[in-house]
């Protein structure tokens, strides 16, 4: 009878003249047995959710305002808004803050009644005296992360070590193994010491490693094998450990043997006990194990083999701070389902926030934060969605991630506005995480978001690379298992080039990458660029980017990558170069500032360069005499592409551009020997300030000489602006 009197009470709304919008009120001193009114609120946000979607049942034609008091709400499972959540037409749901109140949507789950541990085995004996033991919570199986208030704690991890380089297995070009036979050796963990023991609770204990200078494994153990010294991983890596011998290094973390420092914790499930180690003496009364990955999930019907999704639609979240979830593990069977380079997993659970198969909704305002996973996801089917004016900070995976349907003719992922955000200190804990990375979506704009200080990309657009799709007897190489070959093989034009013959399948194509700004990239992990594009589709804009301050590579066109215009960006102080560049691609009416390296060509791995790109009228700077302004890299052949006559860089069009550097002329000198640069000039541009960032240009014949077309080049054009919230920009220290 309540849940009659409640919809009688919330109808009542429709049928008042003059109502354009019905509000629902929620606080955590409410009662789910209450109507949801502002004085007698509901005490759940689920609870809202159902009384909202009992008036769509009836015939909802307002706009609805689900408004959430200040507090925290701690949730024990996902709320997850579907098709019955949805209003009709164009009427919106709204959750938010009420009054920008201060809401705190959270999986973190209290650790009570801290005592000083006894001796336990395992734990060194610099640590005796200072552990302290906690059960876990009671309705938490197992977690990754653990949080002190708004700070994550650091697990127990021994010392980094590596061993030689397996050069018996032959490797495929993302340095998977090449050979089915040989994937026992993706589980293979040698060690030389005492680093890897058959400890009681294995599947809690994870080896982290990085066997190519792009990746980051943490993977569990299943067995160890002490007299020849193998520890055999719980599921295969991407690649072998210490594949590199110049990057790879492996430790172990959550472990009591290795909690030897003030700060640090591990956790036993088989014994249900957390340990930790406080810096201060005593834990604090505000430690939290996270037990969920995904807090809210906008979900609509997923028709995985049809051509269209049924999407959920028109649900809106605004001015929440998200916060406390864990992070993702590898699964039994997931080799293959790791989309590029397996920094991420396809249709995964793993972020606080995730649309999968939904259209028409707006996540602003919102803050997501201190958290073990990813801030947000976009999944196979989702268009129009809008996530503008949010602060994204120490989560531990990705920023935000897009990730379509594998190739194929499904193509649903786009036309979605990441737009004004700012993003730092992703990646904390799985270093690959980007800060915003779109894998087989297209037709997005990507603008004036600030990202600094991330350990791997800004922001990076992505597909599935040609020698994955040239192989379909292999299921078991990077996102091969996400490839819809039924969709290819009853379309496809085999009398073209690779490249040219797979391009319809890679979606991520026609995305607007503009007016972002990216400082401090690539912390962790150097390989690729601040803002890279590989293996995607043809049609990219990237235009009117400010990178500054980076410790390697500003732009990147990478492996099998066609069609991309690069124009109208500035790359300041980089440390390597500040283009890389591979495949047939335009960079135009660019400037470059005191990088290492101007322009550094190469090909992908094997294959042969391609002679037809444009590379004209840009302006290349630098005050040192160890400049280099062109460098190429020459890999073997695979009979892709026809080779070119001369030597790269000679091969391109290449022409109109102006150098000033103490080396120039004699540089423009044996360019024009080669047949390039006919019309580049040596001037210096006489920027206005650079030491304030101001990059105007004074020199007018220079602009005149090179053809060059004037941008707007003020620093507050970059990044976010005006409209972004004070309450966000004023957390940002890099901005105060």
């Amino acid at each position: 009878m309540k849940k009659i009197s409640l919809l009688s009470s919330l109808l009542l709304l429709l049928s008042t003249s003059n109502i354009f919008a019905i509000d629902i009120f929620v606080s955590t001193t409410g009662n789910d047995e209450n109507k949801g009114g502002k004085n007698d609120p509901f005490l759940t946000i689920d609870r809202a959710r159902i009384a909202v979607r009992d008036l769509i049942k009836k015939g909802l034609n307002e706009n609805v305002q689900v408004y959430i008091m200040e507090g925290t709400y701690i949730l024990n499972k996902t709320i997850v808004f579907g098709l019955d959540d949805s209003p009709k037409g164009n009427y919106t749901v709204t959750y938010q803050a009420y009054q920008n109140s201060k809401v705190i949507i959270s999986s973190g789950q209290a650790v009570g009644k801290w005592v000083k541990a006894k001796n336990v085995p395992g734990m060194q004996e610099v640590a005796k005296g200072h552990i302290w033991v906690a059960d876990m919570p009671e309705n938490v199986d197992t977690f990754r992360t653990l949080f002190d208030g708004e700070k994550r704690l650091t697990r127990a991890k021994s010392d980094e070590f590596t061993m030689p380089v397996n050069k018996k297995v032959k490797r495929a070009d993302s340095q998977n193994t090449f050979y089915n036979k040989d994937r026992i050796h993706l589980r293979r963990v040698p060690f030389s010491n005492n680093e890897i023991k058959d400890w009681d609770n294995l599947s809690d204990v994870e080896v982290v490693f990085n066997p190519v200078p792009w990746n980051l494994n943490l993977i569990q153990l299943e067995s160890v094998d002490e007299k020849n010294k193998i520890g055999y991983l719980a599921f295969e890596a991407n690649a072998m450990p210490f594949t590199n011998k110049k990057y790879s290094v492996a430790w172990i973390e959550n472990v009591i043997d290795y909690l030897d420092e003030p700060g640090e914790w591990c956790v036993n499930t088989k014994t249900r006990k957390i340990y930790y180690w406080p810096k201060n003496g005593t834990p604090s009364n505000n430690i939290q194990a996270p037990k969920l990955m995904e807090l809210f999930r906008v979900e609509g019907k997923i028709q995985y083999d049809l051509p269209n999704d049924i999407p959920a639609r028109n649900i809106n979240f605004k001015g929440l701070t998200f916060t406390k979830g864990d992070r993702s593990v590898w699964y039994k069977n997931r080799k293959g389902w790791g989309i590029q380079h397996d920094w991420d997993t396809f249709d995964y659970g793993n972020a606080l926030l995730r649309f999968r198969g939904a259209e028409n909704c707006k996540v602003t305002e919102c803050r997501f934060t201190n958290s073990g996973g990813s801030a947000m996801r976009l999944d196979l089917h989702a268009q129009n969605i809008e996530i503008k004016n949010n602060y994204i900070d120490y989560v531990g995976h990705m920023g935000i991630l897009l990730a379509g349907y594998g190739p194929g003719t499904k193509d649903v992922n786009k036309n979605n506005i990441i737009e004004n955000n700012i993003l730092h200190h992703v990646g904390q804990v799985i270093w690959h995480g980007h800060a915003i990375f779109a894998w087989q979506s297209g037709l997005n704009k990507i603008a004036n978001n600030y990202i600094h200080d991330v350990p791997r990309k800004a922001i990076g657009l992505c597909g599935v690379r040609c020698q994955i799709l040239m192989k379909p007897e292999d299921n078991f190489d990077e996102a091969s298992r996400t490839i819809r070959w039924n969709e290819i093989e009853q379309t496809v034009d085999s009398t073209l080039t690779p490249q040219r013959r797979y391009a319809p399948y890679l979606h991520a194509r026609n995305n607007i990458v503009e007016y972002n700004r990216a400082e401090r990239t690539l912390l962790k992990l150097n390989d690729g660029s601040s803002i890279n594009i590989s293996g995607a589709g043809t049609g990219n804009i990237i235009r009117h980017n400010l990178i500054y301050d980076v410790p390697h590579v500003g732009f990147r066109t990478d492996d099998w990558q066609e069609g991309t215009t690069l124009i109208n960006n500035i790359v300041h102080k980089s440390g390597s170069s500040a283009f890389i560049h591979k495949g047939i691609n335009t960079i135009k009416n660019n400037i470059i500032i005191d990088c290492n390296r101007g322009f550094h060509f190469r090909a992908y791995p094997q294959q042969y360069f391609v002679p037809e790109s444009d590379i004209t009228n840009n302006i290349v700077y630098s005050s040192s005499a160890n400049f280099v302004p062109n460098s190429i890299f020459k890999w073997g052949r695979m009979f892709v592409h026809v080779a070119g006559t001369k030597p790269i860089p000679y091969e391109y069009n290449m022409d109109y551009n102006s150098y000033w550097w103490p080396g120039a002329e004699k540089d423009l000198e044996n360019k024009r020997k080669n047949g390039i640069e006919a019309n580049g000039v040596v001037m210096d541009p006489n920027f206005k300030d650079l030491s304030k960032q101001d990059y105007t240009i004074k020199n007018k014949k220079l602009l005149k000489a090179i053809k060059f077309e004037p941008f707007d080049t003020k620093l507050s054009r970059f990044g976010i602006t005006k409209e972004y919230p004070a309450k966000f920009k004023a957390l940002d220290k890099t901005l105060n």
